[in-house]
């Protein structure tokens, strides 16, 4: 009997900022189920990081790769954004 390990993360969206150079950001990555553990998994691998807000990876979730988010999305998006720099930007201890 083989069991199936039951997926963590519901769903995964993943975006990408070029700055200056596009914009708005764009959904780069998504998945549901296993797939949105592998994303998470690989991401965490390659020290990207990882914000859980279930209510926008679910509108996230509709847009279509390599799609610009909408302009509804801009304020949620932003908030994300500077928590992150000002996280990595942060004296190490």
């Amino acid at each position: 009997m083989t069991t199936t390990k039951k997926p963590r993360f519901s769903a995964a969206v993943g975006l990408q900022y070029e700055g200056e150079d596009s914009q708005a950001p764009s959904v780069c990555v998504k998945g549901e189920g296993r797939v949105a553990d592998e994303i998470v998994r690989l991401a965490q691998r390659f020290g990207v990081p990882i914000v859980e807000k279930s209510e926008l990876t679910e509108l996230l979730g509709t847009i279509s790769l390599d799609e610009a988010i909408p302009e509804d999305l801009y304020e949620a998006v932003a908030v994300i954004l500077c928590e992150l720099e000002s996280f990595q930007n942060r004296p190490k201890r």
